[in-house]
C-alpha cells in the first residue's frame, strides 16, 4: 500500500498535463489540504517538478530519473513479481535487505530496489560497483518448491529474462555467459547473484539479485577492466531505468511461472538460444585448477557440459568456477 505522497503522485500522473484540484485530491485520499501541501513539498524534494496554481490545483511538470515504485509499477504486466516493493535511496545490499524480509515472511515476488548500494557484491565475493542513480540494483524474493540443487536454474532463467527485456526495450541482442553474466557487444553489462536459505531437501527462501549497468559513463569503469560497460555506452543515449526494470520484472515473472509449471526443459532451450560461446573453446577455472575444452551444452539441471580434448565429458555446477573464452581474458 503506497503512502499519501505516492498516491498523490499517481493521481497527478493520471491527469497528464492537466491540473488536478486540491479538493479532488482531498476527497480521493481523505486527507486535509495541509497534508496535501506537505506531501507536494516532499515530492518536490524527491525531484518532481509540480506546478501549483490558485483555483486550478496541481500539475505534474516533470519527473526525476527515479526507481520509485510509482515510476515502474503502474502498467506492470506481471502476476507475481513486482506487485509489492520496497524502495531505498541507498542501502548496503538489496540482497541483504531482501533476505531479512524473507526471514520475516515477506510476500513472494516482493522486489527490493535501491538507487545506490554501498556494499554491492557479485558472485565469488566480487565487489559490484553501484553508483547512485546510474544503474539498476534490485532483488526479488521467491519461495520455489524445489531442492537446493535446482536453484542454479533460477539464475539461468533470470539471465534470459534480462536478455529478453533488453531486446524488447532497446532492440539489442545481448548474450548470457554461463551461468550469470549478461554481455552486450562483448562487454559485461549485468550480473546476477542468487542466495538462499535451505534445508537438506527444500529451499526455505531464494533471493535473486540483479545488477544492470545502465547510464554509467566510461570513467565509471576505469578501474574495472575493458569488459565492463553500460547500456548507455553501448546504445549511445541515456536509457530510462524504470522502463528497463519494468521489462525485466515482466520477463522474469513469465519465465518463473513457466519454470514452476513445466520445469527446466523449456528454459534450457531458451537459454541456449542466447548463450555466449556455445560451441567455442573455453577455459573453466576453479580453485587452483583449470580445464580446457569445448563448451558443448548445459544439461537438464543447468550444469555446464564441457567436452575435453580426449572426447570425454566433464560437468560443472556454477559453484566456485568461472568461465572465459580460451583466447580472451574476461
Amino acid at each position: 500500500m503506497l503512502d499519501a505522497k505516492y498516491r498523490i503522485l499517481e493521481l497527478l500522473k493520471s491527469e497528464g498535463s492537466d491540473f488536478l484540484s486540491g479538493e479532488f485530491i482531498c476527497q480521493q485520499l481523505q486527507v486535509s489540504r495541509t497534508a496535501i501541501w506537505k506531501n507536494i513539498k516532499a515530492l518536490r524534494r524527491d525531484g518532481y517538478q509540480i506546478e501549483a496554481r490558485p483555483r486550478a490545483g496541481y500539475r505534474l511538470v516533470s519527473a526525476p530519473d527515479s526507481l520509485l515504485p510509482t515510476e515502474w509499477q503502474p502498467g506492470l504486466a506481471s502476476q507475481l513479481i513486482g506487485r509489492q516493493a520496497r524502495y531505498f535511496k541507498a542501502t548496503g545490499s538489496t540482497n541483504d535487505v531482501a533476505k531479512e524480509l524473507a526471514r520475516q515472511g515477506a510476500a513472494e515476488g516482493t522486489v527490493v530496489v535501491a538507487e545506490e548500494q554501498t556494499t554491492g557484491r557479485g558472485r565469488l565475493g566480487r565487489v559490484w560497483q553501484s553508483p547512485a542513480q546510474a544503474g539498476l540494483y534490485f532483488s526479488v524474493i521467491l519461495y520455489p518448491m524445489v531442492s537446493p540443487m535446482e536453484v542454479t536454474q533460477v539464475t539461468l532463467l533470470a539471465a534470459v529474462a534480462v536478455v529478453r527485456a533488453l531486446a524488447r526495450e532497446l532492440g539489442v541482442t545481448a548474450r548470457v555467459k554461463w551461468p550469470n553474466d549478461v554481455y552486450l557487444n562483448g562487454c559485461k553489462i549485468c550480473g546476477i547473484l542468487a542466495e538462499m536459505a535451505a534445508e537438506a531437501d527444500r529451499v526455505k527462501y531464494l533471493v535473486v539479485g540483479i545488477g544492470v549497468n545502465v547510464n554509467q559513463g566510461q570513467e565509471d569503469f576505469a578501474a574495472l577492466g575493458s569488459t565492463a560497460s553500460s547500456l548507455k555506452l553501448q546504445v549511445g543515449y541515456r536509457v530510462n531505468r524504470a522502463a528497463i526494470l519494468r521489462a525485466i520484472l515482466e520477463e522474469l515473472d513469465q519465465l518463473y511461472a513457466l519454470w514452476q509449471t513445466e520445469g527446466f526443459a523449456s528454459l534450457r532451450s531458451l537459454w541456449k538460444d542466447v548463450a555466449l560461446w556455445l560451441g567455442y573453446s573455453v577455459l573453466v577455472s576453479g580453485g587452483q585448477r583449470n580445464w580446457q575444452g569445448t563448451m558443448e551444452d548445459i544439461d537438464e539441471s543447468g550444469a555446464l557440459v564441457l567436452r575435453m580434448p580426449d572426447g570425454t565429458i566433464k560437468k560443472f555446477y556454477s559453484g566456485e568456477v568461472s568461465l572465459r573464452l580460451k583466447t580472451q581474458q574476461v
